[in-house]
């Protein structure tokens, strides 16, 4: 009996030949991903203990990487082609133009801020093309193992002083570089320059620990032993945002499960244990029990003391999104003017310029035309990663829509004028975007042009 000819052309050696010489062309650039998100992780340690001499270049080392990466993809028919590349190219030259003519017209500040807000953003969807699978599920097993250790660093910043090596600042500087918290605790700021770093790498981290559940890949000891390390985390932290990042990726992950269908008897039983046993474990940690005193020390402080929570977070978060569109002329200061970089090279001082927060700063640096247009293309950019991990997720796979609820407020509003913040929505997007390519149940046609379509390559094949 004859095979089918889909058959036939599935068993085909130069079909195969062909699928495997694309995997292994795209393995260059899935380990230059890796090596993208390994400088992330450690490149502010770098600046602050290894090589503090070079600590103003190291603040662009995944710039160089960047653009290799967009090369070999140019070369191999990888780049994306869809509107918010080819979007972000005009907006770049305007910008750019507008800086240079009615702006602070220094062109050096002018490209940096161009990088700021366009130079990563390829890279969201390139990571949402090449990595499979495979390399998702490696990645969550990777962060699950660095929790732990990467929390007993944290216990050691919280305990030691602002001048011991293990808290030293930027550039070598002995006065530390933990913001201060309560109690005479310090924020720490585990291998990167300040604590912003830790608040966006732990929601990754408990996106991973729910993709990992809902997978059940990994021993469920190292699911355990890290959950236990983001919860002891928490406190030590000292921080707001970090502690509201990582229940709003909790609550996005068990929710996701029930109203997505994934919630089986065994993943019930597992979340059960988890919900039972790591907040019991975790109370009997001196370093969970010192963290909460600080913590609420600070809670109290900060957000009680201000009129509770909704003053202190949601109006501060609300007046950050919307409070900049008042006195805002038309032509701007230019772009990069409100970055650390920017006002080092314009003021040899370094500050936040007209505005420490991200819309403030598009909007005073851009004007109030350029500045609306670039806030709408973030809000398209976070939403439409939001779209395609919905998508996915009622194909009844919720690990995308778990990676968003990291990826979106950074994508919306984080500020991508500081390093560590640009790298972290570019991860954690990609992340997304991968997830909802390759994390699923059945893939069907539809959903594959779909996602095919929102990362700009009609061709792209997911890795089965």
């Amino acid at each position: 009996m004859n095979a089918s000819p889909a058959i036939a052309t599935a068993l085909s050696p130069a079909k195969t030949a062909a699928r495997a010489q694309v995997f292994d062309e795209n393995k260059t650039l899935r380990h230059l991903i890796w090596l993208y998100v390994i400088l992330w992780l450690i490149e502010g340690g770098l600046r602050r203990w290894f090589l503090p001499g070079l600590n103003t270049p190291l603040l662009l080392i995944r710039d160089p990487l960047v653009i290799v990466i967009y090369a070999v993809a140019i070369s191999r028919n990888l780049f994306p082609t869809n509107l918010f590349v080819t979007g972000g190219l005009l907006l770049a030259a305007l910008t750019f133009f507008n800086a240079l003519t009615l702006g602070h017209g220094n062109a050096m500040v002018a490209l940096y801020g161009v990088r700021c807000d366009f130079l990563h953003v390829p890279l969201i969807f390139i990571m949402g093309k090449v990595l499979r699978r495979q390399d998702l599920i490696a990645l969550c097993k990777l962060a699950l193992w660095v929790a732990i250790p990467y929390t007993a660093l944290l216990a050691a910043q919280f305990y030691e002083p602002q001048d011991a090596w293990v808290n030293r600042g930027v550039g070598g500087n002995t006065d530390g570089a933990g913001f201060y918290g309560a109690m005479d605790h310090f924020r720490p700021p585990g291998t990167f320059s300040f604590i912003t770093g830790p608040s966006q790498l732990y929601p990754l981290l408990a996106a991973c620990l729910f993709a990992s559940l809902l997978n059940g890949r990994l021993p469920f000891f190292l699911v355990m032993a890290s959950g236990a390390a983001i919860l002891v985390a928490i406190p030590l932290s000292i921080s707001r945002s970090f502690f509201l990042s990582v229940v709003v990726v909790a609550i996005t992950g068990v929710g996701a499960m029930i109203v997505g269908g994934r919630l089986s008897l065994g993943l019930l039983v597992k979340v059960g244990l988890i919900a039972l046993i790591l907040p019991l474990a975790a109370t009997q940690l001196p370093a969970f029990k010192d963290g909460m005193e600080a913590f609420s020390a600070r809670w109290e402080t900060s957000t009680t003391d201000e009129g509770g929570f909704k003053e202190a977070i949601v109006d501060r978060v609300l007046d950050s999104l919307f409070g900049s569109f008042e006195n805002v002329n038309y032509t701007g200061l230019g772009t990069g003017f409100s970055t650390n970089v920017g006002q080092k090279l314009l003021t040899e001082q370094v500050g936040f310029g007209a505005s420490e927060g991200e819309w403030g700063r598009l909007l005073f640096d851009d004007g109030f035309i350029l500045g609306s247009l670039l806030i709408a293309y973030r809000v398209a950019l976070a939403g439409s990663i939001v779209f395609a991990s919905l998508r996915a997720w009622r194909r009844r796979s919720p690990e995308a829509l778990i990676f968003a609820s990291a990826a979106f407020m950074l994508l919306l509003n984080g500020q991508w004028g500081q390093a560590t913040t640009l790298g972290s929505a570019v991860i954690a997007g990609g992340l997304a975007l991968a997830a909802a390519a390759n994390m699923r149940v059945k893939k069907s046609k539809s959903a594959r042009k779909s996602a095919s379509k929102l990362q700009g390559d009609p061709g792209h094949v997911p890795a089965k």
